[in-house]
C-alpha cells in the first residue's frame, strides 16, 4: 500500500474579458494536478475530473456570466450608472493528503455588483490509489445513528461558538443544521472531518461559510 504523500501542481486559467473597450469580467480559476510515482492511472482519472470541470466553470463565465455583465454594462450606460467590473474566482485548499487520502475543497466566489458578492463551497475526498471518491459514510466508525450524532455534535459546537461571542446564527439554527445538512458537503483535515453550511444557510451573511470538525 502507497501511503506517501502526492505532488499538486496549481493549474491557474485567468482572463479579463472586454465589451466595447471597456473591461467587464475578470475570472481566475485554480485547480490541481496530482502527480508521484506510483499511481499514475488512478490519480490521471482524479486529475481528468478536475480539469473537465475547470473547462465547464470556464465555458460558464465566458458566456453566462460575461453575458450578464455585459446587458448590466448597457443597463448602467443607458441610465447613467456607474459600472463595477465582474468577478469571478474558483480557488482551491488542499486540507489533507494521507494514508493514500487526499482531500480538498473549492470557494466559487462571483461579483456582479451590489454590495458584495457570493461564495459557493464544494469539495472532494479521493482514494489516490483507486481514483474512487470517497463519501462521508466511509470515515464514521461506528454508522448506527451517525446522522443524529454529528446533528449534535455541530449543535453543541454552535450553541458554544455563540456563548463565546465567536460566531452569529440564526434563531432557529437547531432546526436550519437539520435542514441544510449535506452528506457531500465535508473535507478531512488532521484533526477530523469538517462539515460545512453555505452562506446563508444557518447564518447571516457575516457568518460566513460556518465549518464545524468531528474529531475522527
Amino acid at each position: 500500500m502507497n501511503s506517501k504523500p502526492v505532488t499538486a501542481d496549481k493549474i491557474t486559467i485567468e482572463s479579463t474579458m472586454h465589451y466595447k473597450d471597456t473591461p467587464v469580467l475578470h475570472y481566475r480559476i485554480e485547480y490541481p494536478r496530482f502527480h508521484d510515482s506510483g499511481n499514475r492511472m488512478a490519480l490521471e482519472d482524479i486529475n481528468d475530473w478536475y480539469r473537465k470541470h475547470a473547462m465547464d466553470l470556464q465555458k460558464k463565465y465566458e458566456t453566462e456570466l460575461y453575458r450578464d455583465a455585459v446587458d448590466l454594462f448597457e443597463y448602467t450606460v443607458r441610465n447613467q450608472f456607474p459600472f463595477h467590473m465582474f468577478e469571478a474566482v474558483s480557488a482551491y485548499d488542499l486540507t489533507y493528503d494521507q494514508d493514500g487520502v487526499v482531500s480538498l475543497y473549492h470557494d466559487e466566489y462571483t461579483y456582479t455588483g451590489g454590495a458584495h458578492g457570493s461564495t459557493v463551497r464544494r469539495s472532494e475526498t479521493w482514494d489516490t490509489r483507486t481514483g474512487q471518491r470517497l463519501s462521508l459514510f466511509q470515515f464514521v466508525k461506528d454508522p448506527t445513528g451517525y446522522h443524529e450524532k454529528i446533528m449534535d455534535a455541530i449543535r453543541q459546537q454552535a450553541e458554544l461558538q455563540i456563548q463565546r461571542g465567536e460566531n452569529i446564527y440564526f434563531e432557529d439554527y437547531p432546526q436550519l443544521i437539520s435542514e441544510h445538512f449535506n452528506p457531500e458537503s465535508f473535507y478531512l483535515t488532521p484533526e477530523g472531518v469538517v462539515i460545512y453550511f453555505q452562506q446563508y444557510e444557518i447564518a447571516p451573511y457575516a457568518g460566513g461559510l460556518p465549518e464545524f470538525t468531528i474529531p475522527f
